[in-house]
């Protein structure tokens, strides 16, 4: 039962590698050719402006013909950019890429979530996603870290060529047919209105709440991925110690993960994620205050180990409260609020970034996440520890 499992994670951890490496990059290669703040926002805001439209069609197309084919696309696509970047220099190819490594990352993302969750049963979900999880924090530690040495000691754009050959290793799995995904679930004809009715999924009080955490989730990461290589460019690091910092933040997942079996014992899944979100928010309060590496690491780390820790729970909540026909549509809402927030977000914070600095960006979400928090204390009142 885990054979397929492992490969579907060692997949979907080659692709969010290659995304996670390519993002730096794209950024970090714009700096070099003098990019400020505002631009590299809009650089980054790129990547979700067009995949939110596409994300719930997406979804449902994936449910319709599995995710064999699509990841397929997607993995060659993604390669494909990084080869256009290598053939073309400048900043305009930058653009006409980014939206796209968007799409078809959304594409892969959506794929894996629905199929993590069909492998297996349903009681195996949280351990199947907690094992995914821990695929994806390795791939977020080695994808900058590629991304930082290549671009310090074999130049920017052979930083893309690596990457384009990280990003199509899925292609030569799935074209081996190494891998048998679990049938779909039959879906009913949909009429027109059913259709136009897919945002009506949210009145359900427990999918909008794991919908809230997901989809901010979703935003934290894009928002980390963006502010700590500016603030890093910003303080004066190298494109290796900018890669590494990243790479602190995926160890901080790592090592949270490996406690999730222990922690899914004995605490309830909206506890989990409420002191994640807290740990994410004191890492973006603390960020901003210091210049000094080391201390950088610190913060760095505590929102790894609050997205380490969130993510999982909060999909697992979605899973669980989705249709089991309409998952990869249901993902792939969470996706378009998501990608809402990833174009967004970046661009506000390049623009705040570039005439008050970096610091408010930080605290304003840290706002935003205690918000959240404060949101759902009404979930403590099931109690922190479970009864045996």
């Amino acid at each position: 039962m885990y054979k397929p499992l492992y490969l579907q994670v060692f997949l979907s951890s080659c692709n969010h590698a290659a995304f996670n490496g390519l993002r730096l990059t794209v950024l970090l290669y714009a700096a070099s050719l003098g990019a400020s703040p505002a631009l590299l926002g809009l650089l980054a805001a790129s990547n979700g402006l067009i995949s939110a439209f596409m994300a719930v069609s997406m979804g449902r197309w994936i449910d319709r013909i599995g995710p064999r084919k699509p990841f397929m696309l997607a993995s060659l696509m993604l390669a494909a950019c990084c080869a256009l970047v290598w053939a073309v220099e400048g900043m305009t190819v930058l653009f006409l890429i980014c939206p796209l490594i968007g799409i078809f990352n959304s594409m892969f993302q959506i794929g894996s979530h629905q199929a993590i969750g069909r492998f297996g049963k349903p009681e195996d979900r949280t351990s199947n996603f907690t094992v995914h999880s821990l695929g994806i924090s390795a791939a977020t530690f080695v994808g900058p870290m590629v991304s930082g040495l290549t671009v310090d000691h074999l130049g920017a754009l052979n930083s893309f060529l690596v990457l384009a050959v990280m990003s199509a290793l899925p292609v030569l799995v799935l074209g081996s047919n190494l891998l048998v995904y679990p049938p779909q679930v039959k879906r009913v004809r949909e009429t027109s209105s059913e259709v136009k009715g897919s945002w009506a999924l949210l009145r359900d009080i427990k999918l909008r709440r794991a919908y809230m955490v997901a989809s901010l989730n979703n935003c934290i990461w894009s928002l980390v991925g963006f502010m700590i290589p500016l603030y890093g460019t910003q303080v004066g690091l190298s494109a290796t110690r900018i890669g590494s910092l990243m790479a602190i933040l995926a160890i901080g997942t790592i090592v949270i993960r490996l406690f999730m079996p222990w922690l899914l014992r004995t605490v309830h899944r909206w506890p989990l994620v409420m002191g994640a979100q807290s740990m994410i928010a004191i890492g973006f309060i603390g960020m901003p205050f210091t210049e000094v590496y080391a201390w950088m690491g610190v913060f760095a780390c505590s929102v790894g180990a609050g997205l380490g820790l969130s993510g999982p729970v909060a999909t697992t909540l979605m899973y669980d409260a989705s249709p089991p026909e309409r998952v990869g549509e249901v993902v792939g809402m969470r996706m378009t609020i998501g990608n809402i927030g990833q174009t967004v977000l970046p661009l506000i914070s390049g623009a705040v970034g570039a005439a008050f600095g970096v610091g408010p960006v930080f605290w304003t979400m840290a706002t935003i996440i205690f918000a959240d928090v404060y949101s759902h204390r009404d979930m403590l009142e099931a109690g922190v520890r479970r009864t045996s």
